[in-house]
């Protein structure tokens, strides 16, 4: 089976106890259920999981029809504890819905649903072919056996801001099968809602094989948002159309995002679409920390047609950012999913961002730790991924984009356990076109006087960049990242192979000449270990990229090290290397890097358990 289906930025560290949850730990391949983990490498693993099915939200009592002029609010008025609030199947409920607070529990949920039972079942995901559509510009096919409209929809109503929201303290809702959709109320040529679902101060609130979308060309800036929320889950759901334009709010927009905490959330087998961050936790004023992350099988998507460069364009320009970015969250799993298509834009174009931020000095306890990236495919964007503790420059009222004037210390990243991933087509020619920091596979780095990155360990990973290459790091010494691993892994060298970069001004910061080896010790202090990765020379230029590389003597907290090298992508024995873009990274048997790591498995990701971790995640 191929890693990737085929479908069509580095980090700038100066960016311009109830039935609803049962505490476990998840398990990685191989271990039997007699023997949860609590742990993945250095980093520990959420505490709480959420149990989303719809036996484990009962709702026993009496069943509110509303007739298809009728009012949701008064069909919950009504309702009590337990009871379900059907809407009619095709139809369309004009007007504001706010959860009132019923104190319910968890042997009694509030149900809101289609009246239909056509849906997809539990555990697959929803389509807008569900709603009548069959497809969607620039967006994968569907592959619907149907398109008869099967959801009810609720669109809000001319004047609000947001679609659904609640009263301080609702609980225990669920909604399954609606369509929840701007169908332009607020008219006009940036109209939108800021919020289409907007929670605050609520808890135990699930989303279930529902539509939630904008607009085509709308200001329509957040999907499903949630502010000091818990036991919040979306799950088989489809988000998309959510996006600002550069012409009007130009606002970063998300599918999924919370400022606050404090969790636990669970975000499993949706299509998330924005033009912004298709996931952003943290970027504000908050006193608490988002925690016990569950996020995994999710197709996060940015369609080419939002993009000016490529062919397909649409003709509307919304502000670009990233795919996922965390800036205050601990233990964390975001495993299995599929990361499609990022461009430079507003920001360099990493996909994935891993740092802490103490936005405007409103967060001062933002930080990012324990957390878990395995399983993943990261494609078709200028860079993978960045992780980073940086300081916030823009003060209240200041422009931003690096420009501010003061000087925030965010709080740590550490406990940061990425294995077992593909990253491929992170392409600074095709998604930049600028030179010569793009087409990285990880930027790492601070600029920060305190609170510095540490306890870091990238593993069996995959990676196939065109541009510089393995890595880029920024520090000034006496700055460094204390206990970096790096082993096991399958990478193109790119053009400069593994760096420290110049920060700019005339300060080199850790760069500097002698190779990888250099790097490691300027940056990483000597609590580095480098060792058995596959190294292939892909570079544009005409020397080898990094080099020299560690090998014994010189390990970091290593007695003994080697890396291997491929003089191209040929050498090394993958079953379809197909230009690094959809190929299938299973290592032949005649391969040099068959069970070649320090632990006796092949170089690189483990193909087999990847591919069963995003089995039609991306279909």
């Amino acid at each position: 089976m191929n890693v990737a289906l085929p479908i069509r930025n580095f980090l700038c560290f100066l960016l311009l106890p109830p039935i609803f949850v049962f505490i476990s730990f998840a398990q990685s391949p191989g271990r039997s259920s007699s023997e949860p983990d609590r742990f993945d490498g250095p980093a520990e693993l959420p505490r709480i999981y959420l149990k989303t099915s719809v036996a484990d939200t009962p709702a026993p009592g009496k069943t509110w029809r509303v007739k298809d002029d009728g009012s949701i609010g008064d069909a919950l008025a009504r309702a009590n504890c337990g009871d379900t609030v059907e809407l009619q199947a095709g139809e369309t409920y004009d007007g504001y819905v706010e959860l009132p607070n019923k104190s319910c529990d968890d042997t009694h949920w509030i149900v809101i649903r289609t009246s239909s039972q056509a849906l997809p079942p539990e555990g697959k995901r929803i389509a807008p072919c569900y709603a009548g559509v069959p497809s969607l510009p620039g967006r994968p096919p569907f592959n619907c056996t149907s398109n008869s409209n099967v959801m009810a929809r609720i669109s809000g109503i001319k004047g609000q801001n947001k679609i659904i929201g609640n009263i301080a303290g609702a609980n225990h809702y669920r909604f399954i099968g609606i369509e929840i959709a701007d169908v332009g109320a607020n008219a006009g040529p940036n109209g939108g809602y800021w919020n289409l679902v907007l929670l605050k101060d609520t808890n135990h609130i699930i989303f279930d094989r529902c539509w939630v979308h904008g607009t085509v060309t709308g200001e329509d800036v957040k999907g499903i948002q949630f502010e000091n929320s818990s036991y919040i889950a979306i799950v088989d759901s489809f988000i998309s159309d959510i996006h600002s334009k550069t012409s009007s709010n130009g606002a970063d927009s998300a599918a999924v995002g919370s400022l606050t905490g404090p969790g636990p959330v669970k975000i499993v087998n949706n299509f998330l679409e924005a033009a912004g961050e298709n996931v952003l936790w943290g970027g504000g004023r908050a006193t608490t920390t988002l925690s016990d992350i569950e996020f995994r099988h999710n197709h996060v998507f940015k369609p080419l047609i939002w993009w000016n460069k490529d062919p397909s364009f649409f003709g509307t320009l919304f502000v670009v950012k990233n795919s996922y970015e965390t800036k205050n969250s601990i233990r964390e799993l975001i495993e299995g999913n599929v990361f499609d298509n990022n461009w430079k834009m507003a920001q360099k174009g990493t996909a994935i961002l891993l740092y802490p931020k103490n936005q405007y000095g409103a967060c001062p306890g933002c930080t990012v730790h324990d957390l878990v990236f395995r399983y993943n495919v990261v494609r078709h964007t200028v860079n993978a991924i960045g992780i980073a503790a940086t300081k916030a420059t823009t003060c209240v009222g200041e422009n931003g984009n690096g420009t501010g004037s003061c000087n925030f210390l965010s709080g740590p990243i550490y406990n940061v356990y990425i294995h077992d991933n593909v990253l491929e087509d992170i392409s600074e020619p095709t998604y930049d076109g600028s030179c010569c920091t793009g087409g990285t596979l990880w930027g790492i780095g601070t600029d920060q006087s305190s609170n510095w990155p540490h306890d870091i360990t990238i593993e069996h990973n995959t990676g196939i960049p065109v541009g510089s290459g393995i890595a880029n790091v920024l520090a000034t010494p006496p700055q460094v990242i204390n206990n970096f691993v790096f082993r096991n892994n399958l990478v193109g060298s790119g053009d400069y192979g593994f760096r420290g970069i110049p920060i700019g001004g005339g300060n080199k910061g850790c760069a500097g000449p002698g190779g990888a080896v250099a790097a490691l010790d300027r940056c990483f202090d000597n609590t580095w270990a480098f060792s058995n990765n596959a190294i292939v020379q892909n570079s544009r230029k005409p020397t080898p990229a990094g080099d020299p590389y560690p090998k014994t003597p010189h390990c970091g907290t290593l007695k003994s090290c080697s890396q291997f090298f491929a003089k191209n992508w040929k050498a090394v024995g993958f079953v379809n290397f197909n230009e690094g873009n959809g190929g299938d990274y299973h290592l032949q048997s005649a391969s040099p890097y068959r069970k070649a790591g320090t632990d006796g498995k092949d170089i690189g990701a483990n193909i087999d358990a990847l591919n069963a971790a995003i089995a039609d995640v991306a279909r």
